[in-house]
């Protein structure tokens, strides 16, 4: 460390969120700092956790609990030197590694060789060097002659330390090859690199190291090549100039390692599969065990549940069947309230107290959670504001949380606010039945699916809008469209015109079942997308959670909620709450501008005035149009033909977008009132809208861009591609575009085209705007430097009439 430091390339370890432990050189944390690497204040918030001692309990708690990569400092010097992130891997300061606390010394051995050792140990945790000392407990040598009778103290043998680190160690490789790495996609795809970085660790919570269901495709080929691994296997790169070791390191040859130590790591996997495979036969000739006790704070209902397993079946012998579809299943009986005592409709929250963790947290409007506890206690529940012995339910998004174990140990009945709002329907206090009704196993802006973007088919209606909220839970993008950039297509029935494009591209079809699964902390399926399991159509229950992913969810629903003869002899439910509180209908205003009777006075054309209203009440607006059509003004049909927009402040609404584009007035509601009062139209000077407030967040002068809108168009001789995932929507865009001067082009726009029109100054410019779910079809544009845009350039743009080419902008 006493050299110059080395270089950071530019936002190398941007996404990088790295928690310290221990004392870690000043120069590491600059260079983590000057990639633009963040620093967390607790590792559950970590991707990567830096230390040099593998045995405090933060760095085993970030591994066990947490499933983080803990590495040694020297990865962020080495990735540094290298110019890439590395494999996190080979820089453990963990026992767990094969070959830790081995220092090996080769002797007499060939070039190539040298290097290949020399991956091997240090990759897994050992070490090597040239000189023959104290330091040493492995001699090397391709034959055993030379300077064998010199050695001041025995060494062990690899043979026998391999076998030591195996019992010690169990579970070690299946750390390395067992679990899943999800990897956070970046915001913005980038020009590929050789060699690929490999993608930062999320932090969720501990998984089980083997999966306990019987894998038929395993079990028929135990031998074959492996699934391949989320990380595929990379080269190890090394820096051109070495770390200051006491000893003589070793140098290696880039060119021979490269494809030695590929070779190692695909032997290496094969191993571990097999591996993995007895482990999983031992397992099966267990008895099932009894129900798992309460777990501790952090970990997964999967992490402790163990589902039946079926009878020891030998290699040979043909796999074991699959278990029987979840309607043959033996199904435990849950209860909402006793069956055996009857409440009344109006009061089915009557005896459940609920507590409510997570939520307050994420909501700005708090507003919005007092609603919640009206309705409930409208409904005959209570909320309490901390979690006590006498609440019944949990209501929380996440079981990641201590709140929540509490509420597990004390078989508490532990629910989301989707079943709250499902219970809310149907008026009846109904166990949970679909995953989204479970909170989910990772911790709230957790995101297993970042890399996914999803598409949906066969699913209408309130079905198709819970796998929408399901793949945002989970941290996927959702498309309603499918494109070769989609990564799974979730299917309802193998049919449809979306599915055989899925198959012609190479798109994995999946059914809900996948989605659910990964939400309830089973993220093995995240690389099980071809398994049988997932690839099943047709199911009667496809939001059905996997029973044993919920086995200690299920609990306290196995008893009857009781409720007592005097809370039912003596409740007074409040009266019900008001149609503000609940989902209002929307109104239809056309309906009632119809009842409205015509003008009664008849104006000329060029003194008609023709208004719209932005932002007031339907009630409101019936009242002015009254008195509108009374002078003989009329109300415009659209933004397009309207003169007059009415408003009390500025607000982004379709209307008002649309309209400052090609009105020549916007006007407070006096306006009208005075005009009323004088029976005609009057002067709108002293009535024009201003809102401070407004102009001052937007930082712009109403006035100034009404001015700038009469002069010339905003987006005059100017084409717009919008991709079709865009919000607000891609007809709502359009329609502010077009009032701009604008126009939006149908089709894609080709590289070449787009080149064509910035060249040739006669042809109109090309603007795009994209959102974040649609980036991956823009990945060329990005790739050539051409600018992308998202909605605000739009939004903003018309608002304060204004082309801001560098604001909005995805970098």
């Amino acid at each position: 460390m006493s050299d110059p430091a080395p270089k950071v390339p530019e936002e190398m370890f941007r996404e990088v969120k790295y928690y310290a432990v221990g004392d870690i050189d000043p120069q590491v944390i600059q260079l983590l700092k000057a990639g633009k690497a963040k620093e967390v204040s607790y590792n559950a918030l970590a991707s990567h956790i830096i230390s040099e001692d593998g045995d405090n309990p933060e760095v085993g708690e970030a591994r066990e609990v947490f499933d983080l990569p803990v590495v040694k400092p020297s990865w962020v010097i080495l990735s540094v030197q290298c110019g890439a992130l590395l494999p996190v891997n080979g820089f453990s300061p963990e026992s767990c590694q094969i070959f830790f606390g081995i220092t090996a010394c080769l002797s007499q051995v060939s070039s190539d060789d040298r290097s290949a050792l020399w991956a091997l140990l240090t990759f897994y945790g050992g070490g090597c060097q040239l000189r023959l000392n104290k330091k040493c407990t492995h001699l090397v040598v391709p034959e055993p002659k030379g300077i064998l009778q010199s050695l001041s103290a025995p060494t062990k043998t690899l043979e026998q330390q391999v076998n030591h680190g195996q019992q010690g160690h169990a579970n070690a490789n299946a750390v390395l090859f067992g679990q899943v790495k999800v990897a956070s996609e970046p915001h913005l795809p980038q020009p590929p690199q050789p060699p690929p970085p490999p993608h930062p660790v999320l932090h969720l919570p501990a998984q089980p190291l083997l999966q306990l269901q019987p894998q038929p495709q395993m079990a028929q080929q135990p031998y074959a090549q492996p699934p391949p691994h989320p990380f595929p296997p990379q080269p190890l790169p090394f820096p051109q100039q070495q770390l200051h070791r006491p000893q003589q390191p070793l140098q290696p040859q880039p060119h021979v390692l490269q494809q030695q130590l590929h070779q190692l790591q695909q032997h290496q996997l094969q191993q571990q599969q097999l591996h993995q495979l007895q482990q999983q036969l031992q397992l099966q000739r267990l008895q099932p065990p009894p129900p798992p006790p309460p777990h501790a704070p952090g970990q997964t209902a999967q992490a402790l549940q163990h589902p039946a397993q079926p009878p020891h079946q030998p290699p040979h012998q043909p796999p074991p069947p699959q278990p029987p579809p979840q309607s043959q299943q033996p199904q435990h009986q849950l209860f909402g309230h006793d069956p055996a005592v009857e409440i009344p409709e109006e009061g089915f929250l009557l005896g459940c107290v609920f507590a409510i963790a997570d939520y307050p947290e994420q909501m700005s409007d708090k507003q919005l959670l007092a609603t919640w506890k009206r309705i409930i206690q409208t409904h005959g529940g209570a909320v309490d504001p901390t979690f006590s012995s006498r609440c019944t339910h949990l209501l929380c998004e996440s079981q990641v949380s201590g709140m929540y174990a509490q509420a597990i140990r004390e078989r508490k009945r532990c629910v989301t606010a989707h079943w709250l709002n499902m219970v809310l329907k149907k008026k009846k206090l109904v166990p949970p039945h679909r995953a989204l009704h479970f909170p989910v196993a990772f911790p709230p802006g957790g995101k297993p699916c970042s890399q996914h973007i999803i598409s949906v088919t066969g699913f209408v209606d309130s079905d198709r809008d819970d796998l929408k909220l399901m793949a945002y839970l989970a941290g996927a993008k959702y498309t309603g469209y499918l494109c070769r950039g989609n990564t799974v297509l979730i299917c309802k029935e193998p049919t449809g015109l979306k599915y055989e494009k899925a198959k012609e591209w190479r798109i994995p079809c999946v059914n809900a079942q996948w989605l659910s699964d990964i939400l309830l902390g089973n993220f093995e399926a995240l690389r099980q997308v071809h398994y049988g399991r997932y690839t099943a159509f047709n199911l009667q229950e496809p939001f059905a959670p996997t029973p044993h992913l919920v086995f200690n969810l299920l609990d306290a629903w196995r008893v009857p909620l009781k409720v007592s003869a005097e809370l039912l002899m003596g409740v007074r439910l409040p009266p019900k709450p008001k149609a503000s509180d609940s989902t209002a209908q929307p109104s239809s205003k056309r309906a009632r501008i119809e009842d409205i009777p015509p003008p009664t006075k008849k104006l000329t054309p060029e003194l008609t005035p023709f208004v719209l209203f932005t932002g007031f009440e339907p009630v409101q607006v019936q009242q002015y149009i009254k008195k509108l059509y009374i002078l003989g003004g009329e109300v415009a049909e659209s933004a397009q033909k309207c003169t007059h927009l009415i408003a009390s402040k500025v607000t982004r609404t379709v209307k008002f977008l649309t309209a400052i584009s090609v009105v020549q007035h916007i006007v407070t509601p006096e306006w009208l009132e005075e005009c009323f009062k004088c029976q005609k139209f009057i002067d709108e000077q002293n009535y024009v809208l201003r809102d401070a407030e407004a102009e001052v967040l937007f930082s712009f002068s109403l006035e100034e861009s009404l001015k700038r809108a009469h002069a010339s168009p905003l987006f005059k001789a100017k084409y717009f591609y919008i991709t079709p995932g865009i919000c607000p929507s891609l007809s709502t865009m359009k329609a502010i575009v077009e009032c701009a001067g604008g126009r939006v082009l149908s089709k894609q726009p080709s590289f070449r085209k787009l080149v064509e029109h910035k060249q040739n100054k006669s042809l109109s410019e090309i603007i795009l705007i994209s959102c974040e779910n649609d980036l991956h079809l823009c990945r060329e544009y990005f790739a050539r430097g051409i600018d992308v845009h998202n909605a605000e350039f739009v939004l903003t743009g018309v608002l304060t009439q204004t082309l801001d080419y560098e604001s909005y902008k995805f970098n």
